[in-house]
């Protein structure tokens, strides 16, 4: 089977990484022959290379963006010409379906429509609450073209298909969890007496909300003396929030605690060292880190919002607290700092409860059943 994979962007975050995973265990469980579009190089494309998968680069723009109307506009327009310009590259290629990675982009729906393909179309984002985006046509409008353009949609949680179901029918829609790749089972040296080693993933911006972290543990070193911890941020944000961030923590005598590492290629390297991972967003629509930081066997508190729900079981697999509830978390931070016992504990069913629902192999096994049903072989 010949499939067409379209993706929004070229960088190595959580949606490209869950399509680079799929679409290698595609191919090798399922001999899928994969292309991908997409819009420049980068990470992503480097990444294809090194495991010679077929990719082509359009331009093209994203039809959920933080633009305003006028703008998006003008950028939907010229987006005309960019698609047509891929139709008429790819209009006798013999793809069996065309597989969208995000909801970030209608080429594919323009594109299935045009060549009248089977269309996958994965929604990852519920757009203004987890990116402060919004879709060029309005969400409601958007979601009369996803009824019209996709054979399939597939959201990553339950509570994304509920959001989206007040837009989408939703018989069109199939919850199918994201999947990483499992490390086997290994031993993971515990930390009982160094500073408690804390870890932030991801991109820096104010909806990922690193600060409500930062507050915590300002709350910890000044109202309750507690100062045996550093905080680890990994990844790359917008200079201007990084500088926020920076000047509260010079503000609240944090220098010594927090350290800001950019973004590291190899992360599950990082990871080994770490012994409490934080899921701060304003809303997760799936929450691959989260899954990531069990899969390592690291003891993961996550608000409340979103899918954080739908992973992880409080006091059992993982910590809850209501977001914007400073206090909680730092109460949470504190309990785990004082009594070390508990992440392995903690981290050992985390990740045997990750190897068995959260598994790339299981995610692409759900995933080739649709294809099945929409090619009908």
């Amino acid at each position: 089977m010949k499939i067409l994979f379209i993706t929004h962007y070229s960088f190595l975050y959580g949606a490209n990484k869950s399509l680079l995973q799929l679409l290698l265990d595609l191919r090798t469980n399922y001999n899928i022959k994969p292309i991908v579009i997409i819009p420049e190089k980068g990470a992503f494309s480097d990444k294809l290379e090194e495991n010679n998968i077929d990719y082509y680069i359009f331009r093209y723009y994203n039809w959920l963006n933080a633009n305003g109307f006028i703008k998006a506009k003008v950028k939907m327009l010229i987006n005309m010409f960019f698609f047509k310009k891929v139709f008429n590259f790819l209009k006798n290629d013999s793809f069996d379906l065309i597989h969208t990675n995000s909801s970030a982009t209608n080429l594919g729906g323009y594109l299935s429509n045009k060549m009248k393909k089977p269309h996958i179309w994965h929604i990852r984002e519920y757009g203004k609450d987890d990116f402060n985006m919004n879709y060029y046509t309005g969400i409601k409008n958007a979601g009369h073209y996803f009824n019209l353009n996709a054979s399939v949609i597939i959201t990553v949680s339950k509570s994304l298909k509920d959001y989206y179901s007040k837009y989408i029918y939703s018989k069109k829609m199939k919850v199918i969890y994201n999947g990483i790749k499992i490390k086997s089972n290994f031993e993971k040296k515990y930390n009982h007496k160094s500073p408690l080693q804390i870890c932030l993933l991801g991109v820096i911006s104010e909806n990922k909300n690193q600060i409500e972290v930062i507050k915590a543990l300002s709350y910890l070193k000044n109202e309750k003396k507690q100062t045996n911890f550093i905080l680890y941020i990994v990844g790359d944000g917008l200079d201007g929030y990084v500088k926020y961030l920076k000047d509260y923590i010079k503000k609240e005598g944090l220098i010594d605690n927090v350290v800001f590492k950019g973004y590291i290629a190899d992360v599950e390297l990082f990871l080994k060292t770490m012994d409490l991972g934080i899921v701060s967003s304003k809303r997760e629509a799936f929450g691959r880190v989260t899954v990531e930081f069990m899969m390592n066997k690291i003891s993961v508190i996550a608000n409340k919002n979103g899918a954080n729900t739908e992973i992880i079981k409080d006091n059992t697999l993982g910590y809850l607290y209501d977001s914007g509830d400073i206090i909680k978390l730092a109460e949470i931070i504190n309990d785990i700092n004082l009594n070390r016992e508990n992440l392995k504990l903690i981290g050992e069913k985390s990740y045997d409860y990750v190897i068995n629902n959260f598994s790339s192999t299981l995610n692409a096994q759900n995933i080739f059943k649709v294809y099945k049903e929409v090619v009908n072989i």
